[in-house]
């Protein structure tokens, strides 16, 4: 017994591929070029409301002889192309799967196929109708058609999923992409769509990029070539079509890289892709590395980020020289090293990324463009938020900052000296505010000094990451203190040993070591006019006797004490009793007297590497600059600024 197969609609539905309309138009058109047709017509037929009535495909090809229909209809699979050498007048063949013609349930329930051919007979004329739901096809015979040319007229009508995206500038465009290279290679085809002839010169961007790849496996003969067009509209994909060796497509894929500034379709040929079938796609042969596909695919998508990286590096130097001429570029000179190099390199790209929102006049774009590289130098992990909060990315753009971001390790780079210049400005800041004339006598301790340097815990040691200010020594050590140490302590209240309350000027805490030994610093801040005597060093005294001797902390450990008491200078009796600078130091309690100069001194050698790496020295205006973005609520830019008799 043999058990005839038979194609049920559920299968065709599925060949059809429902949502990719363009898709069937594209299968058509091929089927037209098969049949050697030199001009092929695509119509939209529309209703009074713009939507999409019908479709229509009219070709002046050979046509569908009678007696060829039911062979050509009947089957699935098992296309009479697959092994022709190419069409009768010796063009390439595209079909080769043996189900294309169901693609046309993609643009509506019903086909009707009107095909006039010449045969032994004459010239004759055929119909074939397909119905959505019915797995077979209704052939009408018309007899003689003398006074008919050759060719064939597709008709589908009904409802179809997507189909209105057919009468989008984009549908046109898209269809020219995929056609670019079959009709570059036969110049007398030609291809309507709605009575626009699609010529890929007219929409073609410069000349295309062509490149054998190194696919990395072995293979006898030259290797696939990858051709690149550039379109001066973009296209709604941007896709990697890979083609036989002329040029006629087989397989769609995405492009997947990143080039948001470029419209492009991207061409892989290769005559050992001419049988390429769907199939391929389903068992993933493109994902396979060491599958001849999946080794090209990888090696396409490769070269085409770094074409157009090198594309997007010439276009951005072409939009940094307008920059440069309209005077809003937020540079001057050539960079002073390897690193403002750096920062320059990252911030153009970041800048040619956004050209397009950098508007309004001169004065705004300038303004823009300082604040992009201000934002570059303090988070450069934090740009695309930043700029998307700015300008409103879109989502290519995003992608493609997030990326940029990712890539390049300039971005931390960038972040690490932009900390080290801002330190360097603080110490200059503070070096003025505490020793300038003018300063020393104005500078407040409480609002300005404090405010400042809460937001400097570094100058202390870069070991601390948490600090307070002007707050109780009964507060700290009841509320404060044990959040630090993640424990709980009785609450009660400490006095100084004459009995009175004490209050910290900064108190700073840490976490070190494997033991995870806790360590607070309490500084005593005096103002810089102020000489640091025995009254100021009685007074750290009694602070440093008051927290170590309370009962919660006398046998603890796990808790290291510093107690520092900063001025400008130390009177001569103080430093005769203390010329080292420590008044104790027991491994536990540390209480240490210490001018400014020499904290800012050894600041500066903390920095001084990295200082002469970077070639940087600040200055007054620097300073100034730096005071204005970190420290405009202590309130210290007038005293940095010179005054007018100053300067004259």
């Amino acid at each position: 017994m043999r058990i005839p197969v038979e194609v049920r609609p559920d299968f065709i539905a599925k060949v059809a591929r429902r949502t990719d309309p363009l898709g069937a138009v594209e299968e058509l058109v091929w089927n037209s070029l098969d049949a050697d047709a030199t001009e092929v017509h695509v119509d939209l037929e529309l209703d009074d409301f713009g939507g999409v009535q019908a479709v229509a495909v009219r070709d002046n090809g050979h046509g569908i002889p009678a007696t060829t229909v039911e062979s050509k209809f009947k089957g699935m699979g098992g296309s009479g192309k697959r092994t022709a050498p190419g069409t009768e007048s010796g063009r390439q063949l595209h079909g080769r799967h043996g189900y294309g013609r169901f693609r046309v349930l993609a643009l509506g329930a019903s086909a009707t196929w009107t095909s006039v051919s010449d045969g032994p007979d004459g010239r004759t004329e055929v119909a074939i109708r397909f119905q959505d739901g019915d797995s077979n096809f209704d052939v009408d015979e018309r007899g003689l058609a003398p006074s008919r040319k050759p060719g064939t007229l597709v008709r589908v009508t009904g409802e179809a999923q997507r189909k209105q995206r057919l009468t989008a500038d984009s549908a046109r465009e898209e269809l020219t992409s995929r056609l670019a290279m079959y009709l570059s290679k036969y110049p007398a085809v030609s291809v309507w769509w709605c009575g626009t002839l699609l010529d890929p010169s007219d929409v073609v961007q410069g000349e295309p990029f062509e490149e054998e790849l190194d696919i990395g496996l072995d293979h006898p003969g030259p290797g696939p070539v990858l051709r690149i067009v550039e379109w001066r509209l973009r296209p709604p994909r941007r896709e990697l079509l890979i083609c036989d060796g002329v040029g006629v497509h087989r397989v769609t894929l995405l492009a997947q890289i990143q080039a948001p500034d470029f419209h492009f379709t991207a061409y892989v040929l290769w005559d050992r892709f001419a049988n390429l079938t769907d199939h391929d796609l389903l068992e993933g042969e493109f994902e396979q590395a060491d599958s001849l596909l999946g080794a090209t695919v990888k090696a396409a998508r490769h070269r085409l980020r770094s074409y157009f990286r090198d594309q997007q590096r010439e276009l951005t130097r072409k939009l940094v020289k307008q920059w440069i001429d309209e005077g809003v570029y937020p540079y001057t000179g050539e960079p002073t090293g390897p690193v403002e190099t750096a920062e320059r390199e990252t911030f153009n790209e970041v800048a040619g990324l956004v050209s397009r929102q950098l508007k309004g006049p001169k004065a705004a774009r300038r303004t823009q463009m300082v604040l992009l590289r201000k934002a570059l130098r303090r988070q450069p992990s934090a740009m695309p938020k930043v700029l998307d909060e700015l300008f409103g990315l879109s989502t290519p753009q995003k992608e493609r900052l997030e990326d940029l971001v990712d890539r390049t390790p300039l971005a931390n780079l960038i972040a690490a000296n932009a900390e080290t210049v801002d330190r360097i400005d603080a110490l200059g800041a503070l070096r003025t505010l505490l020793f300038e004339f003018e300063a020393r006598f104005t500078l407040r301790e409480k609002d300005q000094l404090h405010r400042m340097l809460e937001k400097e815990l570094w100058i202390f040691g870069d070991e601390y990451t948490h600090a307070v200010s002007e707050i109780g020594l009964t507060k700290a050590l009841n509320r404060h203190l044990p959040r630090l140490e993640s424990r709980t302590v009785p609450q009660q209240r400490v006095q100084l040993h004459h009995g009175t309350s004490g209050r910290l000027d900064l108190l700073l805490s840490a976490v070190s070591g494997a033991a995870k030994t806790k360590q607070h610093l309490i500084v005593e801040l005096k103002r810089p006019r102020t000489v640091l005597s025995e009254a100021e060093v009685a007074q750290i005294n009694s602070y440093a006797y008051a927290v170590t001797t309370d009962e919660r902390y006398r046998h603890d450990d796990q808790t290291r004490w510093e107690f520092w008491l900063v001025g400008n200078s130390i009177s001569n009796e103080v430093q005769w009793q203390h010329p080292d600078g420590y008044i104790r130091s027991d491994g536990k309690v540390t209480i240490r007297i210490i001018t400014w100069g020499a904290i800012i001194d050894a600041c500066e050698e903390r920095l001084r590497k990295q200082r002469e790496r970077l070639d940087y020295a600040s200055d007054q205006t620097r300073s100034i600059e730096y005071a204005q973005r970190v420290h405009a609520d202590a309130d210290v830019v007038s005293l940095l600024t010179p005054r007018a008799d100053d300067s004259a």
